[in-house]
């Protein structure tokens, strides 16, 4: 009676911390991110709870950000990124270390091979980003640090 108990009471902890925590978008699903519409989108982020931004869109960049803050009490944010007549982007901005962790080594072994390293500023801040492809898809992934270690993962075609 005291082991169900307890397993009941650990059932009910683990799943209440996790339904307060910030969605992070596994490598499967990022990559299949760029070919939905607008629309589709839209749908996958609110149902994320992740709510769209308007001050900080525009007709190119929607903004969405977390309902919940997520690890050093931050939210996350994703952007989709669509100049007219071109491809789809997406960036997904996080500072759970350990995801952005297991993205390198999913990365790896989904069979996306390391293309380049390029220095860029990212909010003022000198960022390194490691750009990675499997012949169709780009993963991009950096970090940097401005209020808060920070983790940016971007895909695109």
């Amino acid at each position: 009676m005291k082991r169900s108990t307890i397993l009941l009471l650990l059932s009910i902890i683990l799943s209440s911390s996790a339904a307060f925590a910030q969605y992070t978008f596994p490598l499967p699903e990022l990559v299949k991110l760029p070919s939905k519409n607008a629309s589709d989108f839209e749908t996958i982020m609110l149902e994320k709870d992740y709510s769209l931004q308007t001050k900080l869109s525009d007709q190119v960049s929607k903004v969405y950000t977390s309902d919940k803050a997520g690890v050093n009490d931050k939210k996350y944010t994703f952007v989709r990124r669509q100049v007219p007549n071109a491809a789809v982007g997406i960036t997904f901005t996080t500072t759970d270390k350990k995801y952005y962790l297991d993205i390198k080594a999913k990365l790896a072994a989904s069979g996306y091979k390391f293309v380049k390293e390029e220095h860029k500023t990212i909010e003022k801040v000198e960022a390194t980003w490691y750009h990675y492809s499997n012949g169709t898809m780009n993963v991009s992934i950096c970090s940097y640090t401005t209020d808060a270690n920070w983790f940016a993962v971007q895909v695109h075609l």
